[in-house]
Parts: structure tokens; sequence; C-alpha cells
């Protein structure tokens, strides 16, 4: 190996390990501008490599440390040589994009490429429908209000609904709260249960839990941390599934305009049926895949973080089709997604954004990474191949 992929070799170790400093960053940049075999190297491991088990391919990437043995496996592109690729760079481009991510640094992306791309992020906003059919319009500011029997509270930390007079009975009050594009919020309900809305998406609930069981009806995405109750089940109604838990965290997303509806299980375990008699219980990091097209569904075992961190303010992308996260995008930023070229939604990347800044330097780090091209005009996001 030469002295200088040596050096660029031991400074993508060095962003491994956690201790890559700002000018070995530099560093690196310009050496993936110096050569194309070197672009093209990071497109190959984007478009070839799936990121599974960290341990293991550090493991890996010890025994294949060798960049003159990689770039020769992408010119011959033959038989099974590619997996030392894969094995030995698996971990390092979605770690190097999130570092790049998390920094910004004067003269990491030339002038000449700088065009403007403004995304700013979404906020907290929603509407609040009462059970009389009024509405109001949530944001950050501090109210209360009564509905039956019970104190409606909205602060910073979201709405939460607070018991008046538990000897109130009779009629089941129901509120909803509807989450525009470009928009969030979180709710604790009567029970104490906990959801985070994600954009686009609706919840419809009691105001006051009632009977033998705590049922909610869902559309988009939630997050729920359901408090512990073994005499009241937990019912969260979709469209097409319906998810029975006792107490546990879990993630459901359910958007009427994408053909499938996940339910991803972080903490406890859930009950998953499907309408049509298929049931299904999951574990803890397992996810259900429901295809509402053809009514079948497939457990898996995922790493949760990618699908629920975007509650704690962060996207996390591993190995995803380019329309895949821009839908993400389009949806949190409120904007429109236009392709020239269709072929450029099948592009794979992996990377990560904090939730609550401008989109513009993940989109300028796809941009490097070779392929795609970015720009805007008004609400709308022109991609097109490089």
């Amino acid at each position: 190996m030469s002295e200088e992929n040596l050096k660029i070799a031991d400074i993508i170790f060095a962003y491994i390990k956690g201790t890559i400093t700002d000018s070995e960053l530099g560093e690196l940049t310009a050496w993936m501008d110096a050569a194309e075999d070197h672009r093209e190297l990071f497109q190959q491991i984007m478009t070839s490599a799936s990121y599974q088990n960290k341990e293991t391919v550090y493991r890996r990437f010890d025994s294949y440390y060798d960049f003159d043995c990689l770039k020769g496996a992408i010119r011959k592109r033959k038989r099974s040589v590619w997996k030392y690729v894969a094995a030995a760079a698996v971990i390092v481009l979605p770690l190097l994009v999130s570092f790049l991510l998390q920094i910004k640094q004067e003269g990491i992306f030339p002038e000449e490429r700088m065009r403007e791309i403004s995304l700013l992020p979404g906020k907290s906003l929603a509407t609040l429908t009462l059970s009389d059919g009024s509405s109001r319009v949530l944001s950050l500011e501090n109210f209360d209000l009564i509905d039956g029997s019970k104190r409606i509270v909205n602060d910073p930390d979201g709405l939460s609904y607070q018991v008046e007079d538990t000897s109130i009975c009779g009629e089941i009050a129901y509120n909803e709260i509807t989450v525009p594009r470009g928009g969030e919020y979180k709710v604790t309900l009567d029970d104490g249960t906990r959801i985070w809305l994600n954009s686009e998406s609706y919840i419809r609930f009691p105001v006051v839990f009632q009977g033998d069981e705590r049922r909610i009806w869902v559309s988009g995405e939630v997050f729920l941390e359901v408090t512990k109750d073994a005499e009241r089940p937990f019912i969260v109604n979709t469209e097409k599934l319906n998810i029975k838990v006792l107490g546990t965290q879990f993630n459901v997303r359910a958007y009427p305009d994408e053909k499938c509806i996940q339910t991803t299980l972080v903490e406890g375990s859930v009950q998953v049926d499907n309408l049509r008699g298929k049931v299904a219980v999951l574990l803890p990091s397992e996810q259900l895949v429901y295809d509402a097209l053809d009514g079948n569904h497939e457990v898996r075992e995922v790493d949760t973080e990618l699908y629920v961190s975007w509650k704690d303010g962060v996207y996390v992308f591993v190995s995803q089709r380019l329309e895949d996260i821009m839908s993400l995008i389009s949806k949190w930023y409120d904007v429109d997604v236009f392709y020239q070229n269709s072929a450029v939604k099948d592009i794979i990347f992996s990377g990560r954004l904090k939730r609550y800044e401008n989109a513009e330097t993940l989109l300028r780090v796809f941009e490097r990474l070779g392929g795609v091209k970015f720009s805007v005009q008004g609400k709308t996001v022109i991609v097109e191949d490089e």
C-alpha cells in the first residue's frame, strides 16, 4: 500500500474509532476530489454494501485494510472479490457522511457548486379538534381549556390531558389532532401514554378512557410510549392494522400515500392484526411490514434507531433509496420533489440529518458522492442526474 493510501486509510479508521479531527476531514475530502477512482470507490460502496453489525465490520475491516486492493477490485468488477470491498467499506461511508453532516467547515464544498438550497425544517404545529367540533391551532403558546371532564393544558412540551372530575360519566367525548406537512406535535393522553406525531399525521382518541380497553385511531407516523395497565389493553387502529399492547414503546408508520405500513417495536411486545385474520407478535427490535396491496406481512429484525430517531431530533439513513429519503424530507420540510430523470430515485445513500437544521448540508453531501444534483424553485426540490 502506498504511503498516501495508508494515510487515507488511517484517517478513515480514525473516524471509525471516533478520533478523526477537522484537519483530517479536510484531507479526506481533498482525496475524494483528487481522482475519479476515489469518487467511484465511494459510489460503488453506496450501491453495494449493507450496514448491519458494526463489530463484525470492524473485524473484517482490519482483515482487508488495503485501499490499493479496494481500487483494483472496483476496476475489475469480477467474481466474489467485491465482497472484500463491501466488507472493508460497509461502515466507512455511512459514518463518514454522518460526520460530514454534523460540521460546517469552510472550504469543504467548492464555491462553484454552492448553488442556493434552502430547506427550512418544520416546527411544533397542529390543529386540535374538540368534541363539540370546534378547533384550535396548537403551537408553543401556553393555554388551558376544559372539554368534558378533562382539563387540557398546552405548553412547550406539548398537549396534556388532566382529570378535572373523575365522577363524571356518560357518552365518550373524542378529540382529534391533525399535524400538517412541516409540523410535529406531542400529546400526553388521559392514562399518561405519550405520543409523538410526525408530519402529515392524525390521531383520534377519547378525552377519558372508559371501559376495559384504551383505543385510538392513527394515520401517518407516530411514536408511542404506552403506560402499562394490565386490565386495559391499549389498541392502535390504522386503516389496515390493529396493534394491541399493554405497555411498550413502538413506532407506527401508516401514511395513506405509501403502500406499506410499518410497526417497529423498541420495548415490550405488541400483537398486530392485519384485519384479514393474520396475527403476529413482535419482540423488541422487530418490525412488521404490511403490504397494503396484497395483504401480506413480513416480520424482520431491524436497527430501531433508523425508524424512531426522528422523535429525538435526528433522521438516520443507511443504504436507502434516494426516493425514500426525499419522501421523508418532503413531509418535514414541506416541499414537493420533482425528478428530471426517474433513474436517480434508485441511487442508494446513507447519512444523518439533524431534524431542526436546514437540509442543505445533507443534499450537498449526496451531490459530493456523485450521480445527482439538487436545486430549489419555490417549494419544489428539483433532482437531476449529474
